[in-house]
């Protein structure tokens, strides 16, 4: 099986993004105009699923077997790995719609993330927040793009100096006096705006200076954390689960000033 060259791969994800966007834009206005849409939950009460998930991964996973008919894909809607040859090196990780939350209370701050890995390693990947006309591409080796500029981070000073995103209700746990708790370095400021395109997203235009995930999948993290590395920054990911590709990590991205240190607190308080 011949490799596939990088600039291919990347133009593969962002039409595969593009196409996912373009419908959920269609079903926005849906929302908007006062259309009900058949909303359930997954693992918890808060992880909403809605039609229009499965409905978004068809379309990037249909775009993507025009190009690779035997490639083989990570979901995160149930399904995509019974799909292509399961010799295939290559693997497309997919989140149809970061930000379901955010999506169905009608909010502008949803997207679509594609990633792409061979042997594990990830290659290239497309973010793309169409109502924020931001997208988000690149690769490795071939650095990190947002939108058609290429992306430069922030030069952060130090951890006083850092603002953060993490999952903060994802990581947070209920006490004996039924308050829930999640514990956070000590930086300027922690956001949480519940989509992680956005969240890695902000990283990548200069606004903030990094993010940590607990329990998170690789689909909402593969793209991001790749430009960031990509655009001068660090990463780390480990899999709570080792061996379960739908299973959890713990993971940090940041500007390279920062991330030790993160990273260690990452490690040993979250």
């Amino acid at each position: 099986m011949s490799d596939v060259s990088i600039d291919t791969l990347i133009s593969v994800a962002i039409e595969a993004t593009d196409a996912a966007a373009a419908f959920l834009v269609t079903q926005h206005q849906q929302l908007l105009d006062g259309e009900d849409m058949e909303i359930s939950t997954k693992e918890s009460a808060t992880d909403y699923l809605t039609k229009v998930d499965g409905q978004a991964q068809k379309l990037i996973i249909d775009v993507i077997q025009q190009h690779f008919p035997d490639h083989r894909f990570i979901g995160e809607e149930e399904g995509a790995e019974n799909i292509g040859d399961p010799n295939s090196p290559y693997e497309w990780i997919i989140d149809p719609l970061d930000g379901t939350l955010n999506f169905i209370h009608a909010r502008e701050n949803f997207g679509t993330i594609v990633a792409v890995q061979k042997d594990g390693e990830i290659l290239a990947g497309s973010m793309d927040m169409p109502l924020l006309n931001q997208r988000f591409h690149g690769g490795k080796g071939a650095g990190a793009f947002y939108n058609t500029e290429l992306v430069k981070l922030r030069n952060t000073k130090g951890m006083t100096d850092a603002v953060l995103n993490c999952n903060t209700m994802r990581r947070a746990t209920k006490g004996e006096d039924g308050i829930y708790r999640a514990t956070m370095p000590y930086c300027a400021s922690i956001e949480n705006t519940g989509c992680a395109a956005q969240e890695l997203g902000e990283v990548l235009r200069g606004k903030t200076d990094g993010a940590f995930f607990l329990g998170i999948r690789l689909w909402d993290i593969a793209t991001g954390f790749l430009l960031i590395k990509e655009a001068g920054g660090n990463m780390k990911m480990e899999p709570l689960e080792p061996g379960n590709s739908r299973g959890g990590y713990r993971c940090a991205a940041s500007t390279a000033p920062i991330f030790d240190e993160l990273w260690e607190w990452a490690q040993t308080k979250m």
